[in-house]
């Protein structure tokens, strides 16, 4: 990946929502969920609002130059990770320029005591997030998993 590349989120595949300091991100696609705190929320959404996830590793470096070559490698492998899992792609269109000013002061908050940023990833509901609960119901109205409706007798 280049870092000249604007990535965008991958709507509609992906929904997301930050509450509290953490972003919740939902992959409707796999049934996977990930979970983003500290600077990897606010890296999220600087990318969500811009596009340009190079000038996050810009404004991270120019908090804490000693740590500069940490800060490019640790965001560039979320970047990376968030690409791989599909919540991340190249836009395809002009992403419009924004007010950033806020979300570059919160990424220089995280530059002084700078922390790599992690993609937690959880698989333990896919089953649920990918029934369909519109179409795939029994009898009572509960959503059920095609593999349970072929094992009744």
């Amino acid at each position: 990946m280049e870092l000249s590349e604007r990535l965008m989120v991958n709507t509609p595949n992906v929904v997301h929502e930050t509450i509290d300091g953490e972003t919740i991100l939902l992959d409707l696609k796999t049934g996977s969920y990930f979970s983003l705190d500290g600077s990897g929320a606010v890296i999220w959404e600087f990318i969500d609002k811009t596009g340009d996830w190079q000038q996050v590793i810009g404004v991270l470096s120019a908090g804490n130059p000693d740590k500069s070559a940490l800060v490019s490698a640790s965001v560039t492998g979320f970047v990376e990770e968030l690409v791989k899992e599909g919540l991340l792609v190249k836009a395809n269109h002009e992403i419009p320029a924004g007010d950033e000013r806020l979300l570059m002061s919160q990424l220089a908050e995280f530059a002084g005591e700078f922390k790599p940023p992690l993609v937690n990833k959880y698989t333990d509901m896919q089953d649920l997030l990918l029934l369909d609960p519109i179409h795939e119901v029994d009898e009572k109205g509960w959503p059920e998993s095609k593999s349970a409706e072929q094992e009744k007798p």
